[in-house]
């Protein structure tokens, strides 16, 4: 009799604890900074979350077994063939007088122009997302002097100043758009208002532009992971719902992404290859390399002040491939 109290007695107290364990948890995932413990607590489990994701992610999919290793394809390009390719990215051009907030966002017409006209006269090829994929799978080897232009969030100006430019150069260029901020008619431009592209814009400069996801509804920074700010994409809920919007609301339906501020995290990484992308792009300085991974693409921000000359003549050293953020 005695024994099968202190049974009980025992199992009670194993139930509280566990009771205790498990509401502590829930608590310090819910509200980390109440300690330092719980926001260590919050932040384990995140961090095991991401080696579970990493370890997803590093399985060999089908015909990776091709790609060769960057330092092998940087070291060995045939003369006249591009080693590395610089990814610039755009987001506002405005002309200088109506550049009312200058920031590392938006560049002057004028600066913009200057920098295209500089890839033009040298010589320069502008890659397609899908050449740039190819190559780097090791599929294909593009020429020495090739630049891939992409253009994050969709705004008008980039159809009204940047259109024209490329055009006359005949150059290609990405636009990586917001699904919110694609609207179902055109507005009124006025230069100094951040105003979207519209359907029939996107349809109409399809000669120059192609267009890819930049989300449909999570550029923007929210609580996310321990009560800290990230990039509402980093929110797992919400991510592959956003996923599924922005292909059936858009129709835009490409393998290719570019992370909002330029966050990500394995779990991301996931949902995305599940969902058919194949390259995605950061906004971590550098060149893109054969056998590098495509989930990860450095990219270049091109401002007034920070010239293309400049960008294109940078020391080429391979950084390890990024894993998370």
């Amino acid at each position: 009799m005695r024994i099968r109290r202190i049974r009980n007695l025992f199992i009670i107290l194993l139930y509280i604890t566990i009771a205790f364990v498990v509401t502590f948890y829930v608590l310090s995932l819910k509200y980390p900074h109440a300690s330092a413990f719980s926001y260590e607590t919050c932040r384990a489990t995140y961090d095991m979350t991401d080696d579970l994701f990493e370890t997803l992610n590093g399985e060999v999919p089908e015909g990776a077994a091709n790609i060769a290793s960057a330092s092998e394809v940087t070291h060995n390009a045939p003369p006249g063939k591009a080693s590395h390719i610089p990814v610039l990215m755009y987001h506002y051009v405005v002309p200088e007088k109506y550049n009312v907030e200058p920031n590392n966002a938006r560049i002057n017409l004028e600066a913009f122009e200057e920098g295209i006209k500089y890839l033009h006269d040298e010589g320069y090829h502008t890659a397609t997302l899908k050449e740039l994929e190819r190559y780097v799978n090791g599929e294909i080897q593009l020429p020495e002097k090739t630049v891939v232009l992409t253009f994050d969030d969709g705004y008008q100006n980039n159809v009204v100043y940047a259109y024209p430019v490329l055009k006359k150069y005949g150059f290609h260029a990405s636009i990586f758009i917001v699904g919110t901020k694609l609207k179902d008619h055109k507005q009124k431009f006025v230069p100094t208002a951040k105003t979207t592209i519209s359907r029939k814009e996107m349809k109409a400069t399809r000669d120059v532009f192609e267009y890819h996801s930049h989300t449909y509804n999570l550029h923007y920074k929210r609580l996310v992971q321990c009560a800290e700010y990230y990039a509402a994409g980093k929110d797992s809920t919400r991510f592959t719902h956003d996923i599924d919007i922005m292909k059936a609301k858009t129709g835009i339906n490409t393998p290719y992404f570019a992370y909002p501020y330029g966050e990500y995290d394995p779990k991301m990484v996931y949902d995305l290859k599940m969902n058919g992308y194949r390259m995605a792009f950061t906004v971590r300085p550098g060149y893109v390399h054969p056998g590098d991974d495509p989930m990860y693409l450095p990219r270049m921000n091109v401002t007034s002040t920070t010239t293309v000359k400049h960008l294109l003549n940078l020391p080429d050293v391979p950084e390890p491939p990024v894993k998370s953020k």
